[in-house]
Formats: C-alpha cells, sequence, structure tokens
C-alpha cells in the first residue's frame, strides 16, 4: 500500500510540475462522468440490464437536476419574486441534458440505420434467391444465350 501511496504521489507531482491542474467546483463524481461521456455508448461493453434512463449520464442529470429543485423548494421562497436559480448548476444541467439529448438521438440514429441495413440485406437476399430460381427454370438454350 505504500508502494502504492508513493507512485500516486510521484504522478501528482508530475503532474503540479506541468501547470495544467486547476481548482473546480465539480465533485469528483461529476468529473468521473464527464470522462465517462467521452467514450460515447458503446454497444459491445455495454450492460444488458443498463438502458438509457438508469446510465451515468441520466444519474448525473438526475442529480444535478436535485439540486437545482433543492434552490427551488427553499422554505419561504414563495415569498421572493424574483427566483434566484444557481447560475452554475443551472448551465451544468442545461449542458449535461444537450449531451443527452444528442447521444439519444444519435444512438436512435445508429439503431434506426442498422435495422435498414438489415432490412435491406434481406430483401436483397430474397431478390438472389429469386433470381436463381428464375434461371433453374430456364431451358438450357436460354441458359446458353445468357452466357458472356
Amino acid at each position: 500500500m505504500k508502494q502504492l501511496n508513493a507512485l500516486l504521489q510521484a504522478q501528482f507531482d508530475r503532474m503540479c510540475a506541468t501547470g495544467k491542474l486547476f481548482r473546480s467546483t465539480l465533485t469528483g463524481q461529476e468529473v468521473w462522468d464527464m470522462y465517462l461521456l467521452g467514450f460515447g455508448n458503446d454497444p459491445v461493453f455495454r450492460d444488458p440490464e443498463s438502458s438509457e434512463h438508469n446510465c451515468n449520464l441520466a444519474v448525473l442529470i438526475r442529480g444535478t437536476k436535485e439540486t437545482l429543485k433543492k434552490h427551488e423548494d427553499a422554505e419561504l421562497n414563495f415569498l421572493d419574486e424574483t427566483k434566484v436559480v444557481d447560475t452554475i448548476t443551472q448551465l451544468r444541467f442545461d449542458i449535461l441534458k444537450d449531451v443527452y439529448l444528442s447521444k439519444k438521438k444519435e444512438s436512435e440514429e445508429i439503431r434506426n440505420a442498422a435495422e435498414a441495413k438489415a432490412h435491406n440485406q434481406k430483401i436483397m437476399g430474397i431478390i438472389q434467391s429469386k433470381k436463381e430460381g428464375a434461371l433453374q427454370e430456364m431451358s438450357v438454350e436460354e441458359l446458353e444465350k445468357l452466357l458472356k
């Protein structure tokens, strides 16, 4: 364990030396979720028990929406004429929502293209079978005329 800690500390020191580290108001989970978004939706490694409604992105969006609701549900907020919303959380929510909707649309387009391709391949197979069947029914003379 001490060796692992030493390796982690050494890597952290190298990262600090680059001058590219910065502070963020995001939680560790939010950073991790945004990192995972970069990989897209790879159906090969997708958990068959998951769906678009319980993926990491959906969980992140729900959590952000809950944070916004906390601001809206403050006791006696109905007395305020102007509604104060955490603009950073709202912006985070809007970005996550846009990413989610874009990924959902992309996923639907990929699925539709795959279904169309499978459908077209099936039709092409039937056409090929019918052509071969028609050739089988031709006489020898007709087939000789088709030779190139």
